[in-house]
C-alpha cells in the first residue's frame, strides 16, 4: 500500500467537517494516511505476517481463537475471587456460632451454639470446583506467561496441601482439589479459620496467586492485534482495525 503525503484523501470521509461522523474514520485516521503513517502500518503489519507464514485471514481466526482462551481463564479466575469470598470475607457469619434449637421427645425445645458445617462444607466444595476449572485452563494455556505462573501454583500447592490436607483438603496426583466432608466436619473450627479465614490464610495466599493469573491473561489478551476485552477482533471502535478486518 502506497499512499502520496501530497494527495486529498477527503473524499474516502463524506466530509470529516461533522462532529457526528460514523463512517467508520476520524480525523487522526485521516491525519495517518496524509503523512504516510498509515501506509507504514499496513506495510509493517502485512510483512510481519508474510514473515510468519500466515494470511491475514489465519492471523485473524488465531487471534480470536487466543484471545476467547485468555478472556475465559480470565473469567474463571474472577469466578473462583466470588468462591472465596464468603470464607476470606472478615464479616462473613460463616465461622460464626449460630443459635439451634432442637424439641426433645416430651416437647421441651433447647437452644445451643453451633457452627453450620454444612454451610462452611458447602463453600469449601464451591471453591475447590472453581479452583480446578480454572487451573485446567491456566495450566494448558497457549500464553508461556500464565502457563508458567500457573504451572508455579501447582507446584506451591504440594507445600500448602501438608497443612490443608489436615482440614480435609484432598490433592490429587492431576493437580485437582477436592474436600473430604467427613474430615472438614470434624475439624475443629478454630483450624479451618486459620486455613481459610481471613487475609492471613493459606486461602488467601491461592487467591492471590489465581488473580495474578488471570490479570496475566487479560494482559494476553489486550496485547492480541485488534483484539478487546469483549472478546471480539476489534471493528467497533478502532477504525485502523476495521481498516485491517476489511482486508482478512
Amino acid at each position: 500500500m502506497n499512499f502520496s503525503t501530497n494527495n486529498d484523501y477527503s473524499f474516502l470521509f463524506g466530509g470529516t467537517n461533522s462532529s457526528n461522523d460514523n463512517s467508520g474514520f476520524s480525523l487522526n485516521d485521516y491525519a495517518s494516511i496524509k503523512n504516510g503513517s498509515y501506509g507504514k502500518l499496513m506495510k509493517a503489519y502485512y510483512k510481519e505476517q508474510k514473515n510468519e507464514g500466515k494470511s491475514a485471514k489465519e492471523v485473524k481466526e488465531e487471534t480470536q481463537t487466543k484471545g476467547a482462551e485468555y478472556s475465559e481463564i480470565s473469567s474463571l479466575a474472577d469466578k473462583f475471587d466470588k468462591s472465596v469470598s464468603k470464607l476470606l470475607n472478615s464479616s462473613s457469619d460463616l465461622f460464626a456460632l449460630k443459635d439451634k434449637t432442637t424439641t426433645d421427645e416430651n416437647g421441651i425445645e433447647t437452644t445451643t451454639q453451633e457452627y453450620d458445617m454444612d454451610s462452611i462444607v458447602g463453600a469449601l466444595k464451591d471453591m475447590a470446583k472453581s479452583y480446578n476449572e480454572f487451573m485446567s485452563k491456566a495450566t494448558k494455556s497457549t500464553n508461556k506467561n500464565v502457563a508458567r505462573r500457573a504451572e508455579n501454583l501447582v507446584g506451591q500447592m504440594t507445600e500448602y496441601m501438608k497443612s490443608l490436607s489436615k482440614v480435609g483438603v484432598k490433592f490429587a496426583d492431576n493437580g485437582t482439589i477436592s474436600i473430604d466432608e467427613d474430615k472438614v466436619k470434624k475439624t475443629d473450627v478454630s483450624a479451618l479459620k486459620r486455613a481459610f479465614g481471613g487475609g492471613d490464610s493459606m486461602l488467601a495466599q491461592i487467591s492471590n496467586k489465581v488473580s495474578q493469573i488471570g490479570t496475566a491473561a487479560t494482559s494476553a489478551a489486550n496485547n492480541l492485534k485488534g483484539y478487546n476485552k469483549s472478546a471480539k477482533y476489534a471493528s467497533d471502535s478502532t477504525t485502523i482495525g476495521n481498516l485491517i478486518n476489511g482486508q482478512a
